[in-house]
């Protein structure tokens, strides 16, 4: 099993006008995914499958993903991935089962703080183990069989 799970981008504020499901990326949160594509590229992920939580940011950031790293998969945008939908336990135990057909290849999945480093927990031992610091907005963690391997954040 090996996933990638990655934070969003930095995304312009809420607002009357914009509820926070509706936020996108900001300039400088486009500028964070080419800055993380470039260093995951240079790790060298042969990418299976990309699911993202269905809020526009996360969607946005794994259009980004995809483009710059040269992968023409379908995105599959879930409930899972959404923000306070499901908990962490769950959200990993469906993880696992999407990772699992792809052999070898990497399960991209984007998504939100807090649960993304709860989830990130969640595969790496459970939550009764050691708390996962909370990610950074564009930062990745690779999971391989269970333990987390690296993490890479630009800037």
């Amino acid at each position: 099993m090996r996933i990638l799970l990655v934070r969003h981008a930095d995304a312009v504020s809420e607002s009357r006008s914009l509820p926070d499901e509706h936020r996108y990326l900001s300039p400088a949160g486009r500028h964070q995914v080419r800055e993380l594509c470039a260093l995951i590229a240079e790790v060298g992920l042969d990418l299976g499958a990309v699911v993202t939580s269905p809020l526009v940011r996360a969607v946005q950031t794994a259009e980004l993903l995809v483009r710059w790293l040269d992968w023409t998969g379908p995105i599959e945008a879930s409930h899972y991935m959404a923000p306070g939908s499901v908990a962490p336990l769950a959200i990993g135990d469906w993880l696992s089962r999407c990772a699992e057909p792809l052999g070898g290849a990497v399960l991209a999945a984007v998504g939100h703080e807090p649960s993304i480093s709860q989830v990130a927990q969640a595969l790496s031992g459970g939550m009764s183990g050691p708390a996962v610091p909370a990610f950074a907005k564009s930062e990745s963690c690779f999971l391989e069989d269970g333990a987390i391997r690296w993490r890479l954040a630009p800037g």
